[in-house]
C-alpha cells in the first residue's frame, strides 16, 4: 500500500479517536511519534502539552462540542483534514483544515486554520464552506 493511503488511514484513527470519541490521550499515545512539533498559537509543542490542552479544556470535553471530519487528503508524508467544528449547540460551527505531518506511520507535526461559518446571505456564492 502507498505510503500515502497508510497515512491517510493512521489520521482517520487518530482523528476518530481524539476529536470524535474525545479520547485525547489515549490518541496521542497511539498516534504520535517520539516527539510532537506544534504550529497552532494556542497549544505548545509535545505530547504532554496536547493531553493537557485537550483533556482539561471544558471546551473540548463539553457535550454539545463535536468535531466532525469530513474529508480527509494525503500526500506522502502529509495528511490533510477538512472539518466541521462547533462549540455550542447554539453555534453555526468553524470550518477547519488540519495538517498532520507522518514519519514511520507516526503523526509528528500539526498546522491548522479555520474560519467561523459565515450566514449564507453573508457571502457571494451558493457553495457553501464545508
Amino acid at each position: 500500500m502507498p505510503t500515502a493511503e497508510l497515512n491517510r488511514r493512521v489520521v482517520q484513527e487518530f482523528y476518530d479517536l481524539a476529536f470524535v470519541r474525545k479520547r485525547y490521550a489515549e490518541a496521542a499515545d497511539a498516534y504520535f511519534g517520539d516527539r510532537y512539533i506544534q504550529h497552532n498559537a494556542f497549544v505548545a509543542d509535545g505530547i504532554d502539552a496536547f493531553k493537557e490542552h485537550f483533556g482539561t479544556s471544558q471546551a473540548h470535553l463539553a457535550p454539545d462540542y463535536v468535531q466532525r471530519p469530513l474529508r480527509f487528503i494525503a500526500d506522502e508524508d502529509l495528511v490533510a483534514v477538512h472539518v466541521w467544528l462547533r462549540r455550542h449547540a447554539e453555534d453555526t460551527g468553524i470550518v477547519l483544515v488540519d495538517i498532520f505531518r507522518l514519519e514511520n506511520g507516526k503523526i509528528v507535526e500539526h498546522w491548522d486554520v479555520g474560519m467561523p461559518i459565515p450566514d449564507e446571505d453573508t457571502i457571494p456564492h451558493r457553495n457553501g464552506v464545508l
